[in-house]
Parts: C-alpha cells; sequence; structure tokens
C-alpha cells in the first residue's frame, strides 16, 4: 500500500511539473518578425552611356572669311549666314549622388561627360569668285556637364528632370580655292552652355540601375578666331550653336 501511494505521489508531481514547464515554454515555435526594407535612391553611383546625338549651328560669315581675306577687305558685299547641322553616335560615362529625401522626392548631383564623331560640313559658294567654294567643317570632340535633378520615386523607379552647366570643346575650319590660291583657315573654341532634360530610371537590383535621358543644350552665340597661316589672315566667324542627346546608361550605385 505504501508503495502504491508512493508511485501515485511522484505521478502526480511530475504531470505538475509538466505542466508547469508547458506554460512557461509553450510547443507552438513563436514566429519570428518579418522586416521588410524599402528601396530608397540615396546613395552615390557610376557608371557609363551610349546613345545618339544632334547638333544645329549658324555660322556668319564664312564667305568675307575667304574673300576680305584673300581678295582685300571690302571685297564682300552683305553679310552671309549659312546653316550646319550633324549627327552621330555618342558614348561617355557620369558619376553623381542622390538623397531620397521624403517618401517619394529624390535631389541629386551628378557630372557626365559624352564624346562621339559629331562632325558636320556645308559647301558655300563665294560670290567674287564664281565656281569657287568654301567646304565649313565643325566637329565636336566632348561635351562635359555639371547638372542638379530633381526626381519622384516610385519604389525601384525614378522618374526626373535636370539642369545646369555645359562645356563644348570644338574644332572649326574653311577650307577650298578663291582665285587659283588654297586656303585652310582653322579655330578652335571651348563654349559655355546651359543644359535641360528629362529621363526615367530602373533599380532592377539594389545595385544596378538603367536608365533613358533627353538632353537639351544651348551654346549661345560666339565668336572664333579663324586663321591661315599659310596665306597670312585671320578673321572673326561666328558660331551659333545647340545640341540633342538621347541616352541609354547603366550605373553601379553604391551605399544601398
Amino acid at each position: 500500500m505504501n508503495k502504491l501511494l508512493f508511485l501515485g505521489a511522484m505521478a502526480l508531481a511530475l504531470t505538475v511539473a509538466e505542466t508547469a514547464v508547458a506554460a512557461d515554454f509553450p510547443l507552438e515555435p513563436v514566429a519570428k518578425a518579418s522586416f521588410v526594407s524599402r528601396f530608397t535612391w540615396t546613395g552615390c553611383y557610376l557608371g557609363a552611356h551610349v546613345g545618339g546625338a544632334w547638333q544645329s549651328r549658324d555660322v556668319t560669315d564664312p564667305v568675307l572669311l575667304v574673300q576680305d581675306g584673300l581678295g582685300g577687305a571690302g571685297t564682300t558685299l552683305g553679310t552671309t549666314t549659312v546653316g550646319l547641322s550633324s549627327s552621330g553616335a555618342i558614348y561617355g560615362g557620369q558619376i553623381g549622388c542622390d538623397y531620397q529625401f521624403t517618401p517619394n522626392f529624390v535631389v541629386g548631383v551628378e557630372g557626365a561627360v559624352s564624346a562621339g564623331s559629331l562632325k558636320g560640313t556645308r559647301l558655300v559658294p563665294l560670290p567674287a569668285s564664281p565656281g569657287d567654294t568654301a567646304l565649313i567643317t565643325a566637329r565636336t570632340d566632348f561635351i562635359p556637364t555639371l547638372t542638379a535633378r530633381l526626381g519622384y520615386a516610385v519604389n525601384h523607379w525614378l522618374f526626373y528632370g535636370k539642369a545646369g552647366a555645359a562645356w563644348t570643346n570644338d574644332k572649326y575650319s574653311v577650307t577650298g580655292n578663291f582665285g587659283g590660291t588654297p586656303f585652310d583657315a582653322e579655330g578652335l573654341g571651348m563654349r559655355v552652355g546651359w543644359t535641360a532634360g528629362a529621363g526615367a530610371e530602373w533599380a532592377f537590383t539594389d545595385n544596378w540601375s538603367a536608365r533613358l535621358e533627353y538632353d537639351y543644350y544651348d551654346f549661345g552665340r560666339a565668336n572664333v578666331l579663324m586663321s591661315d597661316v599659310a596665306n597670312g589672315f585671320n578673321s572673326i566667324v561666328t558660331f551659333r550653336q545647340s545640341a540633342q542627346m538621347v541616352k541609354l546608361g547603366l550605373n553601379f550605385r553604391v551605399g544601398q
């Protein structure tokens, strides 16, 4: 009897202990809290781009440059302004930083440079020597920019506008024959202007993004000293220049 009482007491004690342990340590696993990080455009990036560009120039006065230079002052009557256009492929790179200061708005700054084969030519008649012509050539080596941009973010998409300063490095020449005398006048021009554009950028991973962008450039009107060393003459030719670009870019983003 005593043994039965002892075994019963032991069984009751084990039952109570098991119940207490189960109360302190539930058998059901506790679900872990789930945290989903929101994508942010805050950070810096480095990338490259390719695309196409179109340039337009008004040139004043290549006829006077040649005729007055070789025929003497006063040979040319009136003023001649001609249009010169060029287009071609461009490539380049960009570096910048963005800051997402509200749930949707992004502000940033970017430096970029584009280069390519932007060369245009135009053949102009020389009235003082019928049958003779002057070939005007303009070539752009590169266009650097420094811009600020403001965008609206929708998760991994960013729609933005941008504006800032632009520079262009151009080479000019006017070549041909005038009254049997060959000529070759050349000039260089570093121009400062402004640019504005808009685009859309898609972050397809936390660190990589692709963009499509349109930019307009205006370099205003500038005087370029054209010199023909062989014939010993020089004169000012005025160029009015603007350009447009469409660029497809790829960026690697850091700080995400």
